[in-house]
């Protein structure tokens, strides 16, 4: 059966403009909190999601080379799942392609540096995905409801 024009409703969205500061995490986190008790989204999801977001953006800001750059992050709620897009200039990054770290059960002191973050985010997320358009890299993070 065709879909009419009553049957097409949006999922409810949110987009920030963060600029490229560890400390605009927070204001992330908060937004995420509010836009999540708007759209009864478990409070579990909300923060899975928001803890990968937070591993993802510190390594877009640690690593980029563009200190005025904006970050873009959507957020949006569907029918089954949260959904947030992040959006940002810098070189390319594909956190996608990184294979999980070699030694997790390693010493601290043995295992390589870096990677523990993108595999922290896998782990908590149902859903990764890495884009590289106009310049721009874009990940979209799922999280099932």
């Amino acid at each position: 059966m065709p879909r009419t024009e009553s049957d097409k409703t949006e999922a409810p969205a949110r987009t920030l403009r963060l600029a490229n500061r560890l400390s605009e995490i927070r204001r992330l986190a908060a937004a995420v909190e509010e836009f999540s008790s708007r759209h009864a989204v478990p409070g579990k999801a909300a923060h899975h999601i928001t803890l990968a977001a937070d591993e993802l953006i510190t390594n877009a800001i640690e690593h980029g080379e563009e200190p005025d750059r904006r970050i873009v992050v959507t957020l949006r709620r569907e029918p089954d799942r949260l959904v947030m897009e992040i959006a940002h200039r810098g070189s390319a990054f594909d956190p996608t392609s990184r294979a999980a770290p070699a030694s997790i059960e390693a010493e601290l002191d043995d295992r390589p540096i870096g990677g523990l973050g993108v595999h922290f985010a896998k782990t908590l997320l149902d859903g990764l995905s890495y884009v590289r358009r106009r310049g721009m890299n874009r990940l979209t993070l799922t999280k099932n409801l």
